[in-house]
């Protein structure tokens, strides 16, 4: 850690210690009427005069006593009942106050990526690296899960001075830790959602139900996103190509028929990034908006629809069009059913807050009621932006893409299994460049191939010993851009806007099967300890070949101990 991450971490321990102690100070109420523990002062009771007890009077006093034994023993039992009700639920200051870390994530991983290969075929051997992430892994969220770090989170909710009106605000650092392609450790600390946030609640007095909230994210606006399935969201920090600063935003949302059946929602926005516009040579302040809306229809279906418009900078091609805005725009929309167990959301969309309920939306613990329980959702999105042609320059065209997701959920006593299908045109696997040449259209006389994939999954818990063991196939057709040479055909697979393999003269890309074996071992409730076993068959791994008889280089299919890949990892994670 260098001298000035150093100085920021021991801040950030400064702010959290002062946030601390004054939590652990409860604010002093004033006395009011009625109030425990006051005395008030009242008439004088005159001293009750001694007279002598007859047997009938011996009685009624012994009948007394036991009466008022009984009462005192029942006015205890109720006093521990009463006790043990209000230790159960949030103090007023855990409920409007709080300052720690959470979301901390603590990772041991001991693994090896192929067993079959050597380091002079890209794979360092075992270590404690984390495993590469597969394509079927991670649909929901933003991280791969095998990070080590931390979220401090300073977190104040309280009443405003106006009626059904509260206020509250999160100043969210992460602090993650990792080791680069050096072997070099790193520490970077930033912002992860920091905002403010004002509730206005419509029916109740009590700061719940119904209400109107203006959320304002002042620095990083990621987790107001499009699209439903982390996996194939949009309008996020890279919606504008080429930012590297602050992408600050805010929300305005209306929340209807809070925890009933028809519960629904409606919102707007905005965000804003400042580029660099090379036609002027200075930078320029560009918007995107954002609005949508979600109802449910019955107790078991729900239909949700967003979109949005963005100007994402603007063309600095040596063209005619120099200086103009790149405008892109689109929807998503997605139909859910669900029994039992709620449409999973992606946890980067949620806010944090200090809160007691906050540690079991963290740890994610699957509880097992020995039901049948089932979700099943289905989206789609299409999108569009200006491009310039690839067959002329000086003009420009609308380019779409879509993609679209089903995503299943069954559980069965201890059973759970699950089945997601992902779509992506190439178009929408390379939005955010944006184009396959950037800023560009694809050719015309070029092929192109959408990718889709479906992995099917299973697993079982055993309560006893805390084990689940489980299963995953996944099977895919990666996208494809090919276009036709003076020496043949050139087939490009595309797996990512940053991971492209370019395939041997005429040869075309190959489907992509995968299999995992995992072990998971509950620790407790905030550890676990999981062991995987992967294979992955990819023969689209090319390396490139000198040729004995001339001086340049060719591009062949990688050997099979590359393109079969076998590998195992050990995790270790506390999560809290």
């Amino acid at each position: 850690m260098n001298r000035t991450h150093t100085i920021l971490f021991a801040l950030l321990m400064l702010l959290w210690t002062a946030q601390v102690t004054a939590q652990d100070q409860p604010p002093e109420e004033e006395a009011g009427e009625g109030d425990a523990g006051t005395e008030e002062e009242g008439p004088e009771v005159p001293a009750t005069p001694v007279v002598e007890s007859s047997t009938e009077d011996t009685e009624v006093e012994h009948d007394s006593k036991t009466a008022t034994a009984e009462q005192e023993e029942k006015s205890e039992e109720e006093a521990s009942q009463e006790k043990e009700k209000s230790e159960d639920k949030p103090s007023e200051a855990e409920r409007w106050f709080g300052g720690d870390f959470m979301d901390t994530r603590v990772t041991f991983v001991f693994s090896d990526n192929n067993v079959l290969a050597g380091p002079k075929d890209s794979s360092p051997g075992v270590g404690a690296d984390a495993p590469d992430n597969e394509f079927y892994e991670n649909l929901q969220t933003e991280k791969t899960g095998y990070e080590t770090e931390t979220e401090l989170v300073l977190y104040k909710r309280m009443p405003s001075y106006f009626h059904r009106l509260d206020a509250e605000a999160a100043l969210v650092l992460e602090l993650q830790s990792w080791v680069d392609d050096q072997w070099q450790n790193e520490v970077r600390i930033g912002d992860n959602g920091s905002y403010l946030k004002l509730n206005f609640y419509t029916k109740r007095d009590d700061f719940e139900g119904d209400n109107i909230s203006l959320t304002m994210f002042p620095m990083d606006s990621q987790r107001f996103l499009l699209g439903y399935t982390y996996d194939i969201t949009w309008g996020g920090e890279k919606i504008f190509p080429n930012n590297s600063g602050q992408v600050p935003g805010a929300r305005l949302k209306y929340d209807f028929n809070v925890k009933e059946d028809h519960q629904g929602y409606v919102f707007a926005g905005f965000k804003t990034a400042n580029l660099y516009n090379g036609d002027i040579s200075e930078r320029q302040t560009y918007y995107g908006v954002l609005a949508g809306f979600g109802v449910g229809i019955t107790r078991f279906l729900n239909w949700e629809m967003n979109g949005g418009y963005f100007q994402r900078g603007s063309f600095d091609r040596g063209s005619e069009l120099d200086g103009q805005s790149i405008d892109a725009f689109g929807g998503s929309t997605r139909l859910a059913l669900h029994q039992g167990i709620p449409v999973k959301e992606s946890v980067d969309f949620r806010l944090y807050k200090n809160t007691p309920e906050a540690s079991t939306i963290i740890t994610d613990t699957q509880e097992y009621d020995g039901g049948i329980s089932w979700s099943l959702s289905a989206e789609f999105t299409t999108v569009a932006q200006t491009l310039l042609l690839f067959e002329d320059m000086d003009d420009s065209k609308m380019d779409p893409a879509k993609a679209a997701g089903v995503n299943g959920r069954f559980l069965w006593g201890n059973a759970r299994f699950h089945a997601d299908f992902i779509y992506r045109d190439l178009s929408y696997v390379l939005f955010n460049v944006p184009g396959f040449i950037p800023y560009v259209t694809t050719p015309r006389d070029a092929d192109v191939v959408p990718e889709w994939f479906i992995a099917l999954g299973v697993d079982y818990f055993f309560k006893i010993p805390r084990l689940t063991p489980g299963l995953v196939f996944a099977y895919k057709q990666p996208a494809m851009f090919s276009v036709d040479t003076d020496n043949g055909v050139v087939n490009v697979v595309v797996r990512d806007e940053n991971d492209r393999e370019t395939m041997p003269i005429g040869e075309n890309a190959y489907d992509i099967i995968a299999a995992k074996a995992t072990l998971k071992w509950d620790v407790a409730p905030f550890f676990a300890v999981v062991g995987e076993l992967r294979y992955t068959l990819d023969n689209n791994k090319t390396k490139y070949k000198r040729m004995e008889e001339e001086t340049g280089l060719v591009r062949e299919f990688d050997e099979k101990h590359v393109t079969n890949r076998l590998g195992f990892s050990f995790l270790a994670q506390a999560k809290f």
